[in-house]
């Protein structure tokens, strides 16, 4: 039982750490001369690109995942149901781009699809940056945590990937806002997808593995 668990949650792991770098990989090498010159301005813009399905694929499957993931209590679950609820709804309901064809499963228009993406991601990520933060810190009832155990460890690379999730989605958006530079955006995300993943890896133990 734990084996599967683990293996599901190393899962969610590779899939974090290698969407931003197949996504970027893919576009640059792979139909590029075809894509928009705003396919970069953030990882879900690669909905518009030569690459939409892995997009679509990887976060569909992340959001799978995040779903069917049964944590240790009510509030783990509930986590990772909106976090996956939202992945979801931002692959069904994209980013607007301009010059972009409008593609969607309902073929709305962008800015009616534009908002929901926002607020999706906005769920998706804050859901993980609790989820990663709060909850896998925990620890079982009447245990203690001492210093420099692989749990005290395990906990301090918890709290730097949630607030690093938190730090690079801020610094990325503000940063193309106020310097211009949207790429900032991609590599915002790039980031906290990493670091989503290394949390994830850490909670599958293939990280700080308890010994």
């Amino acid at each position: 039982m734990n084996k599967d668990v683990n293996a599901l949650r190393n899962t969610l792991g590779a899939l974090g750490i290698f969407l931003p770098v197949l996504s970027y990989f893919f576009n640059r090498f792979f139909g590029c001369s075809y894509n928009l010159p705003g396919v970069f301005s953030s990882i879900s813009a690669t909905h518009y690109s030569s690459s939409y399905l892995l997009f679509e694929g990887l976060v569909f499957s992340v959001g799978l995942f995040l779903i069917c993931y049964r944590g240790y209590d009510v509030k783990d679950r509930v986590l990772t149901i909106s976090s996956g609820c939202g992945a979801i709804l931002l692959t069904l309901f994209p980013c607007s781009l301009e010059g972009a064809e409008t593609r969607n499963f309902l073929m709305l228009a962008q800015k009616i699809t534009n908002p929901i993406h926002l607020a999706s991601a906005l769920v998706f990520f804050g859901s993980l940056v609790i989820l990663i933060g709060f909850q896998f810190t925990k620890t079982g009832e009447g245990n203690t945590i001492k210093p420099g155990s692989r749990k005290w460890r395990r906990n301090i690379l918890y709290s730097v990937c949630s607030l690093t999730m938190a730090g690079t989605l801020v610094v990325g958006i503000g940063g193309a806002k106020i310097l211009g530079i949207p790429y900032l955006v991609y590599i915002g995300e790039g980031l906290a997808l990493w670091a989503f993943g290394i949390a994830w890896l850490t909670k599958g133990g293939l990280i700080l593995k308890d010994l």
